[in-house]
């Protein structure tokens, strides 16, 4: 069973900003070296002063659609995306794509697992643009932005900015206190990941926010018969055969 938390809210306004910056991406292929990374690089032009491509570029596959994906690192609410495309030429390049917002499922490691999590197409851009501004559907969560199109054409992406504001302010605000978490919850369950530390505590929401708070913890586990916490940081192999029954268990991972 698979639960959905919104722990410990407190109401706070935050103004939009870019969350995207330099954070992780992926490519589905990469052609020659117009990597994912350039598309999160702060420039918006396609060209470096000494006359350099530095947009981010897939390659074109038989059969694959091409996409592109940045983690955001967090759960955010995303409000607008601008996506900026070649000056010189090729429109056709950045045309036929769904912006999809993904909220990842509860595993250890979400881009292997990008596909069985809530996914909402923000938009749908069937022509060809230099620019193109997207507005999402209100209070759209999401960690994942990926960009995918509809063929298997070469994608090709000169900056992405995505604006929002985090679900989970302690990480992006750096406040002394606590003003939200978002965590998914298997009941019923344990998780192999190595251990940070344990304690009692009295509820596994005070488990999950004692998580929040560590820097290196991806998930609480929580003993309902125990009361013990356990701390735990990223699991070694990186999928969903990390969680192992138990039904006195329950592991709640930080989104």
């Amino acid at each position: 069973m698979t639960r959905y938390y919104d722990v410990l809210y407190f109401a706070i306004a935050f103004a939009d900003i870019n969350v995207a910056l330099r954070k992780p991406t992926k490519l589905s292929s990469t052609f020659e070296q117009y990597y994912s990374t350039f598309a999160l690089d702060g420039d918006r032009s396609d060209r470096s002063v000494h006359g350099a491509f530095i947009c981010a570029q897939s390659d074109s596959l038989d059969n694959q659609h091409s996409w592109w994906v940045v983690d955001l690192q967090n759960v955010y609410v995303i409000n607008d995306i601008d996506i900026f495309g070649r000056t010189d030429c090729c429109p056709h390049f950045l045309a036929n794509f769904d912006v999809e917002i993904i909220l990842p499922t509860c595993t250890c490691n979400h881009w292997n697992n990008l596909e069985e999590g809530d996914t909402i197409n923000c938009h749908y851009q069937a022509t060809g643009s230099q620019r193109i501004t997207i507005t999402c559907p209100p209070n759209t969560k999401g960690r994942y932005v990926r960009i995918k199109r509809r063929d298997s054409v070469y994608l090709n992406i000169c900056e992405i900015e995505v604006y929002g504001k985090p679900v989970n302010s302690l990480h992006e605000s750096g406040l002394g206190s606590i003003v939200s978490i978002y965590a998914c919850g298997k009941i019923g369950y344990g998780y192999y990941g190595p251990v940070l530390r344990s304690s009692v505590t009295k509820s596994n929401i005070q488990c999950t926010s004692t998580c929040i708070t560590e820097t290196a913890c991806s998930a609480a586990e929580y003993d309902k018969y125990t009361n013990v916490c356990t701390l735990k940081g990223e699991c070694l192999n990186g999928t969903q055969s990390s969680l192992y029954p138990d039904n006195d268990k329950q592991v709640f991972f930080i989104q």
